[in-house]
């Protein structure tokens, strides 16, 4: 088997990593699950590592351990109980694939040891282009992205930079809130925004998405990882979530791609890739589809867009406040700290009220980042809910 067949999987209890094994499930003889590692899911980790027999797995929450090893049925994992132990692994010649779908920082580190140690790295994690993009776009020749958008774009252009591409259009579904009053914004609930009409996602990507914080690192993160200029991306409104991306040409063409809102089928792709494998997920048949609608952002509604152009044209160190901030207020705002239209005041005081030092390394990056939520918290401190 192709090393490349060979998958380490972060974040395997995730929305992307079960619909990565369901891919996997697919297609059961041509890959093999080196390793999964969740954060405190012991029950979906153990049922994952039953089913699919990985050589490894890792809990980052270490209290676990015992819960998890008493709900295994067989011995042939090992379960990792040291960081370390998984950054050797993730820097081995063990596999060629590293399917990044921890949500937040907190799969920056882990990802970049694999993007170093030469692997093919399938991402769904954001947060690593938002927060290290100049130092990840060295990588780009190794990267295919699996959230839906990047992929409809890859899956037109491929690691091809086309000089003659005029604009690249992200859409998004607008969330539960597209034609909700911004009147009473001040009246969403945790519950309300966690109501997605398309997608089913995790919890902060749900939130991520009701605010449109979602579309704003994406454009972020198309930026680096299609090598564009800033006033070569939009973003448009498409309820239905079917076409998942557009580009336009200099030649007054267009080209899309479309499929049903599903994880199964970008991720397909990019397993397969350069070849297609079986996703598990059928065609669309367009005589059923009904009216597909596209509409502009409504920039009063969901100011969030603008903070990706601000901070593409300022600085690396805007666009890792603005992830940092936007992580922890939508912490704060699911836990009930903080109403959901701070999200968007403690984002914006955060970009315009915290300066960073430089940094050109990851570990600098990371020290950067801890120094900068300490000084987020600050502001969200302001906010909490008496």
């Amino acid at each position: 088997m192709s090393s490349d067949n060979k998958l380490i999987i972060l974040g395997s209890t995730g929305s992307i990593g079960k619909s990565t094994l369901e891919v996997i499930k697919h297609n059961k003889d041509s890959y093999e699950v080196v390793c999964l590692t969740a954060d405190c899911s012991s029950a979906a980790l153990a049922e994952q590592i039953n089913i699919f027999k990985p050589k490894y797995a890792y809990l980052n929450n270490h209290s676990l351990i015992d819960d998890l090893r008493s709900m295994l049925t067989h011995n042939e994992t090992r379960i990792l109980t040291d960081t370390n132990q998984l950054h050797d692994i993730l820097k081995s010649d063990l596999y060629g694939t590293l399917v990044s779908a921890m949500s937040g920082s907190t799969g920056l580190f882990l990802t970049y040891l694999a993007l170093e140690s030469n692997k093919k790295v399938l991402l769904a994690n954001k947060e690593s282009l938002v927060m290290a993009g100049d130092l990840f776009s060295k990588f780009r020749k190794q990267i295919i992205p699996i959230d839906s958008e990047h992929n409809a774009i890859f899956q037109i252009i491929g690691h091809s930079n086309s000089k003659e591409i005029d604009k690249i259009i992200l859409t998004a579904s607008g969330g539960p809130f597209r034609t909700y009053p911004l009147s009473k914004f001040d009246q969403i609930s945790v519950e309300m925004a966690l109501k997605h009409p398309n997608w089913s996602m995790g919890r902060k990507i749900t939130v991520d998405s009701a605010t449109m914080m979602n579309k704003c690192l994406e454009i972020i993160e198309a930026y680096y990882l299609f090598n564009l200029q800033v006033d070569q991306i939009s973003v448009l409104i498409h309820p239905e979530s079917i076409i998942h991306s557009i580009i336009n040409y200099h030649d007054g063409s267009s080209v899309c791609q479309f499929s049903e809102p599903n994880m199964q089928i970008p991720i397909s792709y990019a397993l397969g890739y350069p070849k297609r494998i079986k996703s598990g997920r059928s065609s669309l048949d367009l005589s059923t589809t009904g009216n597909l609608n596209f509409t502009e952002v409504d920039n009063n509604k969901f100011p969030s867009i603008n903070y990706a152009f601000e901070a593409l044209k300022s600085s690396d160190n805007l666009c890792l406040i603005l992830n940092a901030s936007n992580e922890l207020a939508v912490n704060a705002f699911l836990n009930k700290k903080i109403s959901f239209v701070n999200i968007f005041s403690i984002i914006e005081d955060s970009m315009n009220l915290i300066e960073t030092s430089s940094y050109s390394n990851i570990e600098e990056i990371l020290d950067v980042d801890i120094s900068c939520r300490k000084k987020i918290m600050q502001i969200i401190n302001k906010y909490l809910i008496k």
